[in-house]
């Protein structure tokens, strides 16, 4: 029986199958101190093995995975929303997953003290508004966010609890067929 539910979700999940792809939105920015900004990595057609990365590199070389999310459902989103940025928030971030066949192009962060004073290495939108990143930080939470986690916390509870159950049944038909 445990044998035939395992092989109903192998074959519900490989059943359609599609290539992964990764997909980074916000802008290439130059920000104040202080100032916020916003991304968002969409993951769609992820398999069961892979990992959902949100990397920040920063101008030393140095790569930091921020955010790392393994989850059962094919679609994933991650959003990264830095309401008061420091000079630590700058470098060129990226989405991927691990194994690392899709990787998004890199998205440009520089946070300086004073604009005025900075040269630019990167042409800049003139009519680009400060905060125009649309940070919200009265909220703690995404709810959307709030909303898939907890849908994936309920699915492995209620998938643990299934397995509990069966190997409770398997057990005391076991029990009872000796005595």
């Amino acid at each position: 029986m445990l044998f035939l539910i395992m092989s109903l979700l192998h074959w519900t999940q490989t059943e359609g199958r599609c290539s992964a792809a990764v997909s980074i939105t916000g802008q290439d920015r130059q920000l104040s101190v202080g100032e916020g900004f916003k991304l968002s990595c969409e993951f769609t057609c992820l398999g069961g093995q892979h990992v959902a990365q949100l990397w920040r590199n920063s101008r030393s070389g140095d790569g930091v995975s921020l955010v790392n999310v393994s989850s059962v459902l094919p679609n994933v989103s991650l959003v990264l929303n830095i309401c008061s940025a420091t000079k630590a928030d700058s470098g060129d971030y990226q989405c991927r997953t691990q194994p690392p066949n899709t990787i998004s192009p890199l998205l440009s962060i520089q946070i300086a003290d004073d604009l005025t004073t900075r040269k630019s290495s990167r042409p800049t939108n003139s009519s680009q508004q400060p905060n125009s990143a649309g940070c919200e930080c009265t909220q703690p939470c995404d709810p959307t966010s709030q909303n898939g986690l907890r849908g994936q916390i309920w699915y492995w509870m209620l998938l643990g609890k299934t397995a509990v159950l069966l190997l409770s049944s398997a057990f005391l038909a076991v029990k009872y067929k000796r005595a």
